[in-house]
């Protein structure tokens, strides 16, 4: 009887000791399960947090960009106990890129962006690209580049294409001088250096002669008027000055982007820095050695002043970019007059352009590109083209007309 009651309390002490080891076991487990999942909880709110202050970063170095506000490299923003560190490239073809890293105790995530310009590289692959109306050329005018025309090309003694010339359509070269080959229907008492390719011709001279390349299809003026009325919109969006602006003497001023609603006027060594596209629906007159030049915060970019009426530069007035390599200022002129755009007397400028009319040029005038549906060289008037014109970007202002191309996270 003793053994039995001792073998009892034995088993019963037993089952205790395997309960108590089973229930801690348990126990120790769901701690363990517990904390593991806890754990995986703060890793995954930690890691989160950590994605949205990279986000927090892409979204301050978006807002210094499109404000132009000036920036350092890396960018360090604080959010709440984290921290964003940011880096913004260089502008490389036309956008820029920003990497964020995000960092709170000890998580990181990445996210990359992708800020791009809302541009126009318009294809200025000519030093004179005109319209149906033809080019005239006369009193020693010169174009050092190439030309492409869908109308005539008239010359006259003294007056010279360095490069190639092509007209399109039935049309006829006439009384030229042209450095390289030339391309045209008919051509007449001109003088060709390289190939002429030409179905008819009397009295030209040439290094060779063939038809073949013919007809020369039209080519339409590179800017589209969508996108004239896009400038006109991105000025619009900066105010309305109501009336004339007009800036003479010793007065100077930054402006834009902004729609005038009058005319434009700069004289007597005025100076008109722009900050953004202007829209004038008057007439713009720069004259007697005013100048109009791009902020230096477009960089390589180059800007537009867009006119409704004529357009007229005189008198030693000097229009340039930004001064960096790559930045061209432009005159562009929606007017259907045949002298939409007139510059004379000892004018610099970089590109002249009639969407509708005509431009005009005399007198001593140095350009890198002129576009009009027609165009008039005469005076001894230059166009020297810059090859740099073929890449260009136009845009409506340094710090607008971007837009976001890519946002995401990294490894």
């Amino acid at each position: 009887m003793p053994n039995r009651n001792r073998q009892q309390g034995f088993s019963a002490i037993y089952v205790s000791v395997l309960v108590m080891f089973l229930t801690l076991s348990i126990g120790a487990n769901i701690f363990l399960l517990t904390s593991t999942s806890q754990r995986i909880v703060t890793n995954a709110r930690l890691s989160l947090q950590s994605l949205y202050i990279a986000e927090s970063g892409i979204e301050d170095a978006l807002l210094r960009l499109k404000k132009g506000t000036s920036f350092t490299n890396p960018l360090l923003v604080s959010v709440g106990s984290g921290q964003a560190q940011t880096t913004i490239s260089d502008l490389i073809g036309g956008s820029r890129t920003i990497l964020a890293t995000g960092t709170l105790a000890s998580r990181t995530r990445k996210v990359r962006a992708v800020y791009a310009i809302d541009s126009l590289t318009p294809s200025f692959f000519y030093g004179a690209h005109i319209g149906a109306g033809g080019l005239v050329m006369d009193n020693l005018s010169k174009v050092t580049g190439n030309v492409f025309s869908n109308g005539n090309i008239q010359a006259s003694s003294g007056t010279q294409i360095t490069g190639t010339a092509t007209v399109a359509g039935a049309n006829t070269i006439s009384s030229a001088v042209i450095g390289q080959d030339a391309y045209v229907e008919s051509c007449v008492n001109s003088s060709v250096g390289g190939t002429l390719h030409a179905t008819t011709q009397s009295g030209c001279t040439f290094g060779s002669l063939t038809s073949s390349g013919l007809p020369i299809s039209s080519v339409p003026l590179p800017i589209s008027e969508a996108k004239i009325d896009q400038w006109k919109q991105d000025a619009l969006a900066g105010g309305v000055i109501s009336g004339d602006y007009t800036l003479s003497g010793t007065q100077s001023a930054t402006l834009g982007p902004k729609k005038i609603q009058g005319n434009l006027t700069l004289q007597n060594f005025a100076q008109l820095t722009l900050s953004g596209t202007l829209w004038a629906t008057g007439n713009i007159n720069v004259g007697n050695s005013a100048e109009v030049r791009l902020a230096p915060s477009y960089g390589t970019l180059s800007g537009i002043v867009v006119s409704d009426g004529q357009t007229v530069l005189q008198n030693n007035s000097i229009s340039a970019g930004s001064t960096q390599q790559g930045s061209y200022l432009m005159y562009l002129s929606t007017s259907s007059l045949a002298q939409a755009v007139v510059s004379k007397n000892n004018v610099t400028a970089d590109v002249l352009y009639a969407s509708q009319g005509g431009v005009t040029v005399e007198n001593n005038f140095q350009l890198r590109e002129i576009t009009g549906y027609s165009v008039h060289l005469k005076n001894s008037a230059t166009i020297t083209h810059d090859i740099g014109l073929q890449s260009a970007t136009f845009v409506s202002g340094p710090a607008g007309g971007w837009r976001v191309q890519s946002w995401k996270e990294v490894e």
